[in-house]
């Protein structure tokens, strides 16, 4: 019996979603492509009917708006919002935290991929640029809504694909130097003991709070 036309296209997504799932928990050198198929549900053969090889599925999860953030965090961060609580905040408390940096498979996929995607070819090191621009630009809109600017009030979700406003000079750069900091502090904390990774990310939560405050007390001085 033949298969019905939709079938390629939903076993495509397996495939995607699995490693995508797999990549946030052990990285890129460590998820083999059996184990992607594993967690798909199907055998290894099939891979090649969709994908040339591990880097072109890599580069496959990212086109399909890899997801950053887990949903509990990004609930959580709605939540926040809703109720008026400072977002920033909201957000390095949840980032910046022993939860996060114990509980890869749930977090962030940037620290996990990071120091692997930079060994990797040049098609995923594109498809990470890609997803890194992704982020900083949906934080740097957060920022300037945060901020009140005019024109932010657009809904924008923190994960996946999304057309995002144009942001005042400036934000770009905060944001981009915001999400360095959060990333490579969680890749150290995870590489260090609980007393050092609890000083890291306690130092890295004041910093963020201490620029956005100075942030916005410049904003009102002019």
């Amino acid at each position: 019996m033949p298969y019905a036309p939709t079938h390629k296209p939903k076993t495509r997504i397996r495939i995607v979603n699995a490693a995508s799932a797999l990549f946030k928990k052990h990285g890129f050198e460590n998820v083999t492509i059996d184990q992607v198929m594993a967690a798909a549900g199907l055998t290894r053969g099939g891979f090649y009917a969709h994908f040339k090889n591990k880097e072109a599925l890599f580069v496959a999860c990212v086109e399909n708006g890899m997801s950053l953030l887990s949903s509990p965090v990004l609930a959580k961060l709605r939540k926040a919002e809703l109720s008026g609580s400072d977002w920033v905040t909201s957000f390095a408390e949840l980032y910046l935290s022993r939860v996060h940096v114990d509980n890869p498979e749930f977090g962030c996929a940037l620290p996990t991929l990071s120091s692997e995607v930079s060994r990797s070819g040049d098609q995923a090191r594109a498809a990470f640029s890609k997803l890194i621009d992704q982020a900083s630009g949906k934080l740097a809109w957060k920022l300037a809504k945060e901020d009140g600017v005019p024109g932010m009030d657009k809904p924008v979700p923190m994960d996946g694909e999304s057309v995002l406003p144009d942001v005042p000079d400036g934000y770009r750069a905060e944001a981009t130097s915001m999400l360095a900091m959060l990333v490579g502090a969680v890749v150290l904390s995870r590489a260090v003991d609980d007393k050092t990774a609890d000083d890291i990310l306690a130092a890295s939560r004041e910093s963020i709070s201490r620029s956005r405050h100075q942030h916005l007390a410049t904003a009102i001085a002019k």
